[in-house]
């Protein structure tokens, strides 16, 4: 956690003019991504010739379809048990990261430690026109909202196993997604008009300071359909939970959302940094990539 807030304080010097710019004009232009980038494109395609794929704010915009069984370096998440039955919470704020879209998304995470895994509700409104800017991918990224409320300073996915980002998560196997891709496991991208509402149970994020699933203190991020940044906000612990220490096992959990507001239409996740130690240098990478 530490770690987290290290790499926050770092990167604020670097993205506060691009936090100022958005409010002012549109996110930059895509960008093409033809080497390996932690967390976005950890390893090549080798199948077929690779000329590049398109990347927005670091993210790649279009993963390609769901491919089976496809686990990056690390391999698939570790299922967590007996959590400390803490909850956190995620507000979004009054003021939207971007604009330009007309409105304000408002609402609130909550998620709370359990015996098999973390208990999610999701309740937000003033979802922008979905025409213009949808469907909306919302993710738990790899770094906190700093105080300025630069969303891009939160970088990617949180995705422990290094998964990457080109191929969309596979929502019968969420053991293979990255950890932090909420979209991809849980009922797709947002396809609602104006509000949306849901609850569901994840066995691959933490409550357990420490974890390499642990997302306290860490930033929930909305996007647009294209992958650049509509509003963020921290989980801040709001009640301390007495469980015991959570215990990792390689299970295999199928999650079993409620969805309140349209279609589900599964997505991958927009990912940059794995977490780990190696993550420190990579993201000073980001921080001038984004």
């Amino acid at each position: 956690m530490h770690l987290h807030l290290l790499l926050a304080t770092t990167l604020l010097t670097l993205t506060h003019g691009q936090s100022s710019a958005r409010a002012h004009g549109p996110p930059p232009p895509p960008v093409l991504l033809n080497s390996t980038k932690s967390g976005v494109l950890p390893i090549l395609p080798t199948a077929t010739p690779f000329n590049g794929i398109e990347t927005l704010e670091g993210a790649i915009i279009n993963p390609g379809p769901v491919n089976p069984g496809f686990t990056g370096p690390g391999g698939t998440a570790t299922a967590q048990t007996k959590l400390p039955a803490a909850t956190y919470r995620a507000d979004l704020p009054d003021t939207m990261f971007n604009l330009l879209v007309g409105t304000v998304i408002r609402g609130s995470v909550v998620a709370v430690g359990t015996p098999d895994g973390v208990q999610f509700s999701v309740n937000l409104t003033g979802l922008p026109d979905q025409a213009l800017y949808g469907p909306f991918p919302w993710h738990i990224h790899n770094l906190p909202v700093p105080t300025d409320g630069n969303c891009t300073s939160t970088l990617g996915h949180l995705d422990p196993t290094n998964r990457g980002e080109l191929y969309m998560c596979d929502a019968a196997a969420p053991e293979t997604c990255q950890v932090g891709d909420l979209a991809g496991k849980h009922g797709g991208k947002i396809t609602a008009q104006g509000s949306f509402q849901t609850s569901f149970l994840d066995a691959f994020l933490s409550t357990e300071p420490g974890s390499a699933s642990f997302f306290g203190g860490l930033g929930f991020v909305v996007h647009t359909g294209n992958t650049s940044r509509l509003t963020c906000a921290n989980f801040e612990m709001v009640e301390a939970g007495n469980g015991t220490n959570g215990t990792m096992g390689n299970a295999t959990a199928t999650p079993t959302p409620s969805v309140t507001g349209g279609t589900p239409e599964f997505t991958g996740g927009v990912v940059r940094i794995g977490a780990g130690v190696g993550s420190v240098v990579a993201a000073g990478v980001f921080a001038l990539f984004i």
